[in-house]
């Protein structure tokens, strides 16, 4: 298993870590935030990682989106509450990366929301922390620091919208979707959630 250091079993991770890395290398964000440091933590810094080792040049690249200058920034929430070690050693090594900002602290802490505020928006946030609670306090007072995807954790249970599902209504998006783990009983699923200032667009074909 890859990042198998940062695995813990019951957390449901081990296929959203390598599809979270995938969506990276596809959207190009410039900025992500996670809130909720764990085993998606590795796959998100290395798809940034391999973003900066440049484009494989095609036919169908966009001439003048290679001009535009990609410095991304990787800024990660936690507060630590967890096993001691584990994070320690979690936290040296996402301390040795220049790409990650981390921020130690309850993202519902006043400071704490300033000092995320400063690096954004964002282009990707990854939402895996708590419960009903956090997830409406990230509605009320993250949303706006989003600019375009936001990814949430565990928003159904036995194939219907629990607590935290029900909450993403609650976050004007243009496009919704939800993805399903049939074979989980809890943490299998995940809702994407995407802001556009134009819902509409013309095609060139």
């Amino acid at each position: 298993m890859k990042h198998e250091d940062w695995y813990v079993p019951g957390y449901g991770t081990e296929k959203v870590g390598p599809f979270l890395e995938s969506l990276v290398g596809l959207a190009r964000p410039q900025r992500i935030l996670e809130i909720g440091m764990g085993y998606t933590t590795p796959f998100l810094l290395e798809g940034l990682k391999s973003n900066t080792e440049g484009l494989l040049w095609d036919s169908n690249c966009d001439k003048e989106y290679l001009t535009k200058s990609y410095d991304p920034k990787f800024v990660v929430v936690d507060d630590l509450s967890y096993d001691s070690e584990q994070s320690e050693n979690r936290l040296e090594m996402l301390e040795s990366e220049p790409l990650v900002e981390f921020i130690q602290g309850d993202m519902r802490d006043g400071e704490v929301m300033s000092m995320v505020d400063i690096h954004g928006p964002y282009d990707l946030v990854w939402f895996d922390c708590g419960g009903p609670e956090e997830y409406q306090f990230f509605a009320h007072n993250y949303w706006d620091m989003v600019k375009e995807y936001a990814l949430f954790h565990f928003t159904y249970f036995q194939g219907r919208h629990n607590k935290n599902g029900e909450i993403m209504n609650q976050m004007e998006a243009a496009y919704r979707m939800d993805i399903i783990e049939p074979h989980k009983f809890k943490q299998g699923s995940l809702t994407m959630l995407r802001k556009v200032e134009n819902q509409f667009l013309e095609f060139p074909y």
